[in-house]
């Protein structure tokens, strides 16, 4: 299976919910896949899906109320699944376990190796 990306549309998309987020502010949408393909249509992309919640957003670039500004903070809408190879709902049980890199070989000592004291040669 190929995980999805922002030209996916509604009819490819693999799992049941759509989450999109915002890096800056607390605005986030968890929405079913049949309701969105409902009001959307089916052959609606994830890409444009992301516009439609970008638009009810303050820092939007293309929102008119606001000017344009060379610095000014961007709206951070992203989908949280875009990329992701396991479904989002899956209980950490059924994913099996995961390979660390490194293992024993990179672990430190269970006791600290005694340490020689420097003493000062002469005067003071």
């Amino acid at each position: 299976m190929e995980p999805p990306n922002e030209d996916t549309s509604l009819i490819d998309f693999p799992w049941v919910a759509v989450r999109f987020r915002c890096q800056f502010c607390t605005r986030s949408k968890d929405a079913r896949l049949a309701g969105l393909a409902w009001v959307y249509g089916e052959h609606a992309t994830l890409r444009w899906l992301l516009g439609v919640f970008r638009s009810g957003c303050a820092w939007d670039p293309s929102n008119a109320a606001r000017k344009p500004q060379k610095y000014g903070r961007k709206c951070g809408a992203y989908l949280m699944d875009i990329g992701r190879t396991s479904p989002p709902d899956l209980p950490p049980s059924m994913s099996g376990l995961t390979l660390i890199e490194g293992g024993k070989d990179d672990s430190y000592p269970a006791e600290p190796a005694d340490q020689t004291r420097r003493r000062r040669i002469g005067g003071d």
